[in-house]
């Protein structure tokens, strides 16, 4: 289905060896390392750990450090290795083991490097489940219009990503880095430049060209009116509920003008069916419902617990309806 070569500037990437119609399940992959929470000093202890094959892997993948993020994961390093040596000569000093001082395969630089390329290329799963790496999904580019999203499938404890659009022969397979939140194009190049060192230069982000200009043009107008929105006056009736509607509807058309599929669209589908609902408007409340299961279905895949859930809301819109 997919091979990974050459993407020029960007290094390797994921690439279709075939058409990958829309819904369909290109990687599923459990991780090979997890932190919780800030603490990255468990990191590599755990690399450490991990077959050669593993460690291999993990060491071949991309990172980026710039003078900021460098000074930072050396002081992360330098903090986490001073502890574990004193740790050690204390054990030393009282006869439980012998003081050693770190060897050169256990390196500051390594512990650096092993740290950079985590940050680099793991996911920040949830709070309660941590932030993993998966390495086969870690070759996978970015662009801020991507036809394939990633999500963390919680009882299969497995990293699934799915094609969120038919995907052409030849052509690479992308993730979006950052949450879709309608940002404009100084935004996202500003973001992605600090966090992971590279200018996008997606169809989004090329403003020479036509895609990339209405593309600005819509988002600029999406702002206009998230700030109209904002800064009405609340009436405390069903004209603010039908004012936030329109906002959804609003955001709705963005996406789905650019082509941006995923749970970013279908939570906002599912909130207009929630609004919908409240206001006694089932027919459009299971209308998108409906079209949330459909890309919960594409984006999560029909074992995900979203997915279910999406198709309760969707039974309960058909059961208000028809009770109606």
């Amino acid at each position: 289905m997919i091979d990974v070569r050459s993407a020029g500037a960007k290094g390797l990437g994921v690439f279709a060896k075939k058409l990958i119609p829309r819904g369909t399940r290109i990687f599923s992959e459990r991780p090979l390392l997890t932190i919780h929470g800030h603490d990255a000093s468990t990191l590599y202890p755990a690399v450490k750990l991990l077959s050669t094959k593993d460690r291999d892997a993990f060491m071949a993948l991309s990172s980026f450090r710039d003078r900021e993020t460098g000074f930072m994961r050396w002081s992360v390093v330098l903090a986490h290795t001073a502890q574990n040596t004193i740790s050690s000569l204390l054990g030393g000093l009282v006869g439980k083991k012998a003081f050693s001082p770190p060897n050169k395969r256990n390196s500051l630089n390594d512990h650096v490097e092993a740290l950079s390329i985590f940050r680099s290329n793991s996911f920040n799963i949830s709070p309660r489940l941590g932030t993993s790496l998966f390495p086969k999904i870690a070759r996978l580019n970015h662009s801020c219009l991507p036809n394939a999203q990633g999500n963390f499938n919680e009882p299969l404890g497995r990293f699934n990503v799915h094609a969120t659009r038919d995907i052409e022969a030849d052509e690479e397979v992308s993730l979006n880095y950052l949450p879709e939140t309608g940002a404009l194009r100084n935004v996202r190049v500003d973001k992605l430049s600090r966090g992971y060192g590279f200018d996008c230069v997606c169809p989004a982000c090329d403003m020479d060209g036509k895609r990339g200009k209405d593309g600005e043009e819509k988002r600029l107008a999406m702002n206009e009116v998230l700030k109209a929105f904002v800064e009405r006056p609340m009436t405390g009736d069903a004209a603010d509920k039908e004012a936030e509607i329109e906002t959804m509807k609003a955001f709705i058309d963005l996406y789905e003008r650019q082509g941006i599929a995923g749970k970013e669209l279908s939570n906002l589908y599912l909130k207009a069916s929630e609004i919908s609902i409240g206001l006694q408007n089932f027919k459009d409340g299971l209308r998108y419902a409906a079209q949330a299961a459909k890309l919960d279905r594409d984006t999560f895949g029909e074992d995900h617990p979203d997915y279910k859930q999406s198709l309760e809301i969707v039974a309960k819109c058909t059961t208000l309806m028809v009770q109606d």
